[in-house]
């Protein structure tokens, strides 16, 4: 496994790196670059630059045989492993890969990008947490490694358990029994997605993960690895910006848990310049959705020329509340035109909490310009709704980063509620649309929204975009409600639905229709979803846009 661990090391950190306590420089063992950390714990020094420390009640961390035993078999364990900082400064990029074993009993592992303003720049990991769950459930006193929710920090975490449940209304959310393997993404106190493992990564066998961080305009797109297969691919963080960093794993188990680290290899590349300082533009601030949420704000100046546009909107804790899911928009008007930013699907009620709704708007961004009307709709019909702040965080492109495409235009195609018991509302929502390709026009993409209410809400059903006589094909069926990070919730918050979960994004199906979209030209666009026959309620929502880049 070791041969394997330096085959990839070479492929995925496009660096040749030897121990950490280097020998003088051979030619089958060069130099290690300053900007490389790399650990085999073949030949541990006398006094290693990691820091071990256990958090728990359990076994200690300690370094044997070729290997970091996070995880020793011992009930209770939670232990950490940490670097000192390698090297100074932000950088562009941060490539990782870790070789590891571990066993069913564990609750999970994860590798940090600890802050060094957070976490200081050497010494032990430590947890400063956020902590969720039900009302009157104790805050964690000891660190989580399988939830590293760090603040101002980026880590990818392993999680082994997830208990299968019959119960629609507990705290775990497994109800479908699906295997006990998820990989997630956690950045500044928070988990920001969380996505089912096809590689089986808890078999005892060595795995590998890979990580790769690009720091770009606005955030980070991050690519994630276990088995050679993508978990996340180019997975944009939105408003993660470049820090200084250092590496480290944590790893939490039950009895007879069992957690190895064979090697670590983390690559930082290119030093980041300084990037322009954002924009923040604030519309609503705490806001009754049964207020008037419905006016006119100055955005953005045309003289700033934001290139990423990221958009916040906050739900408040509050007394008089809704405790069901809601279906909602945040809508922008410009003339005639109804744009929807986002779709929001509110969460089954947690008392106390503030919910955070991140996405990027930026292919809106030639319409956030100057004085706009916005208007956030929630649903809701009881009590005064929801308080909501809505913001905007706008960025300019840093110097040592590529341009985002540039927007030259913006339409709306399939938009309206159709009624599958109803075949004029079918057939005047969805059909064919006719738009003409701006001159200029490079690329091309289309998005589409969809979610299923009345009796489609818990019905997946095909549906067919055909561009310029090509089809594409898709399932309105949305699978991972149950790994949601606002959970647990109150409510059946677990289960899967068409096109949504509560506490979500609607989803958008995007297709890139680049090659049949020529400039200046017409193209032909029709949209269709598999026949579903009822005289019940049963609606397909949808909002969707082409979008035309030059």
């Amino acid at each position: 496994m070791k041969f394997l661990s330096a085959c990839l090391a070479v492929l995925v950190l496009s660096s040749i790196v030897v121990a950490q306590d280097n020998p003088a420089p051979t030619p089958d063992k060069p130099e290690i670059p300053a900007n490389v950390l790399h650990e085999t714990f073949d030949k541990p020094p006398e006094k290693p630059a990691w820091v071990l420390h256990k958090h728990g009640d359990g076994a200690e961390p300690s370094v044997d045989d070729g290997k970091l035993k996070l995880l020793n078999g011992k009930d209770g364990e939670n232990n950490s492993c940490a670097w000192p900082r390698t090297v100074e400064g932000d950088y562009r990029h941060v490539k990782a890969e870790l070789v590891f074993t571990i066993m069913p009993e564990a609750r999970g592992l994860s590798f940090m990008l600890l802050h060094t303003s957070h976490f200081a720049r050497n010494g032990a990991a430590f947890y400063l947490y956020k902590a969720k769950g039900f009302p009157g459930d104790p805050k964690p006193s000891e660190p989580q490694w399988d939830e590293p929710n760090l603040w101002g920090s980026f880590a990818v975490a392993l999680d082994t358990n997830d208990p299968p449940s019959d119960d629609p209304f507990d705290a775990n959310g497994n109800v479908h029994k699906r295997e006990q393997r998820e990989v997630s993404l956690h950045f500044d106190g928070r988990e920001i997605a969380n996505a089912f493992c096809e590689p089986d990564f808890v078999s005892g066998e060595a795995a590998v993960l890979t990580v790769q961080i690009d720091f770009v305009t606005g955030g980070a797109e991050v690519t994630v690895g276990v088995g050679g297969q993508a978990i996340y691919d180019r997975y944009f963080i939105p408003n993660m910006l470049p820090y200084e960093s250092r590496a480290a794993v944590g790893a939490r188990g039950d009895e007879r848990a069992e957690c190895n680290i064979d090697s670590l290899n983390v690559t930082w590349e290119q030093p980041a310049k300084e990037s322009p300082a954002p924009v923040t533009v604030q519309t609503f601030k705490s806001g009754w959705t049964h207020g008037e949420n419905r006016r006119e704000f100055d955005l953005l100046p045309a003289s700033f020329d934001a290139e990423r546009v990221i958009m916040t909107l906050r739900l408040r804790p509050m007394v008089e509340r809704d405790e069901w899911d809601r279906l909602g928009h945040v809508w922008l008007y410009d003339d005639k035109t109804r744009l929807e930013l986002a779709r929001i699907l509110t969460p089954f009620e947690l008392w106390g909490a503030t919910y955070e709704y991140v996405c990027d708007v930026s292919d809106f961004r030639n319409y956030l310009v100057g004085r706009r009307e916005l208007h956030v709709d929630l649903g809701t019909n009881v009590g005064k709704g929801f308080v909501f702040d809505l913001e905007f965080t706008c960025y300019r492109k840093p110097a040592d980063v590529d341009p985002l495409p540039k927007v030259i235009g913006i339409q709306n195609l399939w938009n309206g509620v159709a009624h599958f018991k109803d075949a004029d509302s079918l057939a005047k929502v969805f059909g064919e649309r006719k738009v003409q390709v701006p001159e200029g026009t490079k690329s091309a993409k289309v998005r589409i929204c969809v979610t299923g209410h009345g009796t489609l809400e818990f019905t997946p059903l095909n549906r067919t975009l055909t561009v310029a006589g090509k089809k594409f094909e898709n399932k309105l069926w949305t699978q991972d409600n149950y790994l949601n990070p606002w959970r647990p919730q109150f409510g059946t918050w677990k289960y899967d639905r068409a096109g949504w979960g509560p506490g979500s994004f609607g989803r958008v199906w995007e297709v890139d229709v680049s090659s049949l979209a020529k400039a200046g030209e017409e193209l032909s666009l029709n949209y269709e979803s598999e026949k579903f026959e009822t005289k019940e309620w049963a609606d397909h929502c949808i909002e969707s846009q082409i979008v035309f880049y030059g």
